[in-house]
C-alpha cells in the first residue's frame, strides 16, 4: 500500500511530499507535488533522498520555474 511520509519539502515554491511503498523485503519511495502539473508514471526510489533529488530535478523542467 502506497503512504505519505512524514518527509516534506519545498523547493522553487513548490511543496513536495514523499511517499513510500513497502514490497517484499524493501521499501520504495516516490515525490508528489503541487504544482499542478500533470505527471507520468510514477518513479520509484531506493532512498529518499533519491526521490527528492529527482523531483527537484523534474521541477527545474517546469516551464516558467527557472
Amino acid at each position: 500500500m502506497i503512504k505519505s511520509t512524514t518527509t516534506k519539502a519545498t523547493y522553487r515554491g513548490v511543496d513536495i511530499n514523499v511517499i513510500s511503498e513497502s514490497e517484499g523485503h524493501g521499501t520504495r519511495y516516490a515525490c508528489t507535488n503541487n504544482s499542478g502539473r500533470l505527471k507520468g508514471l510514477v518513479q520509484w526510489f531506493g532512498t529518499q533522498g533519491e526521490a527528492l533529488a529527482h523531483e527537484r530535478e523534474l521541477i527545474d523542467t517546469f516551464p516558467g520555474k527557472r
